[in-house]
């Protein structure tokens, strides 16, 4: 079945979503929360410590094997190290002892970086409809920051 023609409550994709959102909101209260305790180093170390039991889970499920493409190795690596000095960053912010919800907020501005690079380097298009949700999340965290 194609799926724009299930509702979205039976997606798979909107229960990743789901899934996603709250890991990902215990990810930044635990942040904020070890970032009041120790240095955004430890933080960082600690978190790629806590990765590894579910890339060790993925890779017990993959039978132990590995990708071949090396384009595709290459984009995962780098991933990986923007993701950590993503973290490292945003360790160092929770660590200022600054209001948690402004500079998470702030920090999920990522997606307007993604438009950009997806409009520039990717050539995907961009509508009018998307220019408006761009503007709207940049006036958010304006809003937000007051």
């Amino acid at each position: 079945m194609e799926t724009s023609t299930i509702p979205m409550w039976k997606a798979r994709w909107f229960w990743y979503s789901i899934v996603c959102v709250v890991c990902w909101g215990g990810w930044a209260m635990l942040s904020k929360l070890g970032s009041r305790e120790i240095p955004p180093d430890a933080m960082q170390f600690l978190f790629t410590i806590g990765t590894l039991p579910v890339g060790l889970a993925l890779l017990v499920a993959r039978r132990g094997r590995m990708e071949k493409s090396p384009r595709g190795i290459a984009y995962g690596v780098l991933n990986g190290v923007l993701s950590g000095l993503g973290g490292l960053t945003l360790f160092a912010a929770y660590h200022t002892g600054s209001n948690t919800a402004l500079i998470t907020a702030a920090t999920a501005l990522y997606p307007m970086i993604t438009v950009v690079l997806a409009i520039t380097i990717l050539r995907e298009p961009f509508r009018s409809i998307q220019a408006v949700g761009v503007l709207f999340a940049g006036i958010a965290i304006v809003i937000f920051s007051l």
